[in-house]
């Protein structure tokens, strides 16, 4: 991976560069936002950009020819250090950061074989326990020369607040639909970019959910999910049950699962905010092309979409996926049908 094929987050590679152009670099970093949006790829770029020994320091580049950026290429370079939950694990453990002879701090805290620091790629940070991150602090608080450490999660509430204190915070929005679309092409993951387009509009500038909608059956599902959802009267009951039908029986358990919550909600929010701005510009449309969301009025959207934005959140706070659906659905329908 380079720079040069990187797609999207321009201010934040923007920023990083001028903090390096100014000295200006923090010992640790938390990325947020969406998965699937490139903020591990954006944090393994940074990291070989300062590793790199053919660039200097204070320009956020790579030559992708020596020694070191072959490494980094081949992910075998020894002041790289990449940390996430193992496939049959739900968390990091308490092993992974702090073994004598293999954990986080015991590697961060050994000389640079290249000279010049240290790097360490915490992902899946979200589901770091009060036990794991406070073990983590004394290394935040007291770093090694020269060392980063890259914290990657979906939310900032999600992490303790004495590793907020320590970390300067860079949030990631997600990608655009156009350039979702080229990132699709360049991927192989479409034939076209009218057809990157099309599945572009319908990811919430996620490539985690492009890919998700290549798979014939979620599209099944999203197609009767946004059909129960524009159902008038709303049948509650029903489109509990699909949905945690679905859920439970479709998708894995632990984050499959969460994060196909989070499209749902995610999905139920651009309709209703299509709805809201057909709303507000009832009088210049045909009412035949008209979500049926738009014939409600706009202090009831604005409620139906803060509770979706909050059932959402629930998703982060580790509530049962059951409870969160029941709940949403439950109050959903009596705000619609008020």
């Amino acid at each position: 991976m380079q720079w040069e094929s990187f797609i999207g987050h321009k201010l934040q590679r923007k920023w990083f560069s001028n903090a390096l152009k100014h000295h200006r670099l923090a010992s640790t970093f938390l990325f947020v936002g969406p998965n699937g949006i490139g903020k591990r790829t954006f944090a393994y770029l940074v990291a070989k950009s300062l590793l790199c020994t053919e660039t200097p320091d204070d320009e956020l580049t790579c030559c992708n020819r020596c020694e070191t950026c072959v490494q980094l290429e081949a992910q075998t370079h020894p002041d790289l250090i990449y940390l996430a939950k193992d496939e049959e694990k739900t968390r990091v453990t308490m092993d992974q950061i702090v073994n004598e002879q293999s954990g986080l701090c015991y590697e961060l805290r050994i000389r640079p074989y290249s000279g010049r620091r240290k790097i360490a790629i915490i992902d899946d940070a979200d589901t770091l326990e009060s036990e794991q991150s406070n073990s983590l602090l004394k290394t935040l608080e007291e770093p090694p020369p020269g060392a980063i450490i890259f914290l990657i999660g979906t939310s900032e509430h999600l992490q303790l607040s004495t590793i907020r204190s320590r970390s300067q915070i860079v949030r990631f929005a997600p990608l655009h639909s156009a350039e979702l679309a080229e990132l699709l092409v360049s991927n192989n993951m479409a034939n076209s970019l009218q057809e990157a387009a099309v599945l572009a509009n319908n990811s919430h500038g996620s490539l985690e959910l492009a890919k998700q909608f290549q798979d014939s059956s979620f599209n099944d599902f999203r197609n009767q999910f946004v059909a129960r959802l524009m159902q008038r009267p709303m049948n509650f009951v029903g489109l509990c049950k699909f949905i945690s039908d679905h859920v439970k029986n479709e998708v894995g358990d632990g984050q499959p699962r969460r994060n196909r919550l989070r499209w749902i909600f995610d999905e139920t929010t651009a309709i209703l905010r299509v709805a809201l701005h057909q709303r507000v510009r009832a009088s210049h449309a045909s009412t035949a092309s008209m979500s049926p969301f738009a014939f409600l009025d706009i202090n009831t959207l604005t409620k139906l979409i803060e509770l979706t934005i909050k059932a959402r959140e629930d998703i982060s706070r580790f509530i049962a996926p059951v409870a969160i659906i029941e709940s949403w659905t439950a109050e959903f329908t009596n705000i619609a049908q008020a």
